[in-house]
């Protein structure tokens, strides 16, 4: 489970950015897009247990209208939902609850770990990523599958042939085994500080209509298609900040994404 300290001091944290909320202005009603990693039993932070994930999905279903990602990419109002890594609780317990609350998602697989582990926290059968059979499942009930490189990297980090090869190579493998292109890409990792002008590049040569980063904040008309906000949900979410973040009483929480922002997170992974 994640650490009771490092929950304790996210909810406080977002339970005082729901009050500085309000005087942001925020315009209404902004494009939303959440981002989700596991949604079942593993021992990380980011993980969303089935339950929380199925009522949070019925509560979207009642009380906002749901988008496409392409919808978000144009700044329609509304809220759509993606997951990233691809891992396999994504088919076995995240896309059957997309489906009966319908729920249009896309899921950003790491082309060259599909079959294998990505996370090893805790029981190592919760973090394995589906293999490609399963992502051609995936793919059958509805659920888009897009690009999220061959081996999870910091693209920054990476030369230009080695940003090329995990951006390129990873649709290009994608599209071979689904039999279709691929219109979707995810920075791995997100924030401003890992990925680059090259990332950006490398995914529209890659021939991707658009692509997401893990940048806090909503879209608006205007907005850079292959740089799109996301807003995460996290293993510390309870319903009220779920709701929080999906209605913009949590958009102070972009702040994070600011050099201090990283800083601050850095540290709360480095002690918590």
């Amino acid at each position: 489970m994640p650490s009771p300290i490092r929950t304790v001091i996210k909810r406080s944290f977002k339970r005082g950015a729901m009050l500085l909320g309000p005087a942001l202005g925020t315009p209404r009603p902004p494009s939303r897009i959440l981002t989700y990693h596991s949604v079942g039993d593993l021992d990380h932070a980011m993980n969303v247990t089935p339950r929380n994930f199925a009522e949070q999905m019925a509560w979207l279903a009642d009380h906002v209208q749901i988008n496409t990602l392409d919808d978000a990419a144009d700044a329609k109002p509304g809220v759509a939902v993606t997951l990233d890594d691809g891992y396999r609780d994504n088919l076995t317990n995240a896309a059957p609850i997309m489906v009966k609350h319908e729920v249009p998602g896309v899921v950003f697989v790491t082309a060259g770990k599909l079959g294998d582990l990505l996370v090893t926290d805790g029981e190592p059968w919760h973090g394995h990523l589906m293999n490609w059979d399963e992502a051609r499942e995936l793919s059958a009930m509805g659920i888009a599958v897009g690009g999220h490189s061959l081996t999870h990297p910091r693209l920054s980090h990476l030369s230009e042939d080695q940003q090329r090869e995990e951006i390129i190579g990873s649709c290009e493998r994608i599209a071979q085994e689904l039999g279709t292109p691929v219109p979707y890409f995810a920075y791995p990792y997100g924030t401003s500080a890992d990925y680059d002008h090259n990332s950006v590049r490398f995914a529209k040569e890659a021939g991707c209509r658009l692509a997401c980063s893990n940048r806090y904040g909503y879209n608006v008309p205007g907005c850079d298609r292959f740089t799109l906000r996301r807003i995460w949900i996290d293993a510390t979410d309870t319903m009220e900040s779920f709701e929080a973040k999906v209605t913009g009483k949590l958009d102070a929480l972009s702040v994070l994404d600011s050099p201090a922002g990283m800083f601050a997170r850095r540290m709360l992974n480095r002690v918590a």
